[in-house]
């Protein structure tokens, strides 16, 4: 997993690597900016979602000291990657890094900013949003192709994670075909 820099330097601040955590913050802001002129609500949950995510922060910390080990991440990260399509449980992760299936989910967290259920989530829907690209794909297969039980489940949880149907963000994002 490769780690990118944000930089803020249109308002002066230095530019910072990154990581996960960070990652998922930015695109939580996105998302509640490009929200905010259609569904000033769902915008409204976005910036709650990124203030939850800056709470251990402001804490002192805590909660990120006692998030997973680097390998930890990266092979947790790996292995989600590889099984998207499939069933994955906590149990299975927590296992393959030799954590009790609680103590697995407290330092997921600690580490992501989300529980490891709210994260295999994310990142089915953003799978979707790649297979998306193509208009030839039906969202049925496309469901089915990122672990989703059906085509519903997928549509449910997009709805949440982006804002919008799949159907909508398709249209929205590729162009018009011309005839």
């Amino acid at each position: 997993m490769s780690t990118s820099n944000i930089s803020l330097s249109g308002v002066g601040a230095p530019a910072f690597p990154a990581g996960p955590m960070v990652q998922v913050l930015f695109d939580t802001l996105t998302r509640a900016e490009r929200a905010f002129e259609i569904d000033p609500r769902q915008a409204k949950v976005f910036i709650r979602q990124a203030s939850q995510l800056l709470k251990p922060e402001l804490d002192g910390g805590k909660a990120r000291e006692a998030g997973l080990a680097p390998w930890q991440e990266r092979k947790v990260l790996r292995q989600v990657g590889e099984r998207l399509d499939q069933p994955i449980r906590n149990q299975d992760l927590a296992e393959l890094v030799g954590l009790s299936i609680s103590h697995f989910g407290r330092r997921f967290k600690a580490s992501f900013g989300m529980s490891p259920r709210d994260y295999l989530i994310r990142a089915r829907v953003e799978r979707a949003k790649t297979l998306m690209g193509s208009r030839d794909t039906p969202l049925s297969q496309i469901a089915l192709d990122c672990g989703f039980c059906d085509q519903a489940h997928m549509c449910r949880l997009f709805r949440t994670v982006v804002g919008s149907t799949p159907s909508r963000w398709r249209r929205e994002q590729t162009p018009l075909l011309e005839m």
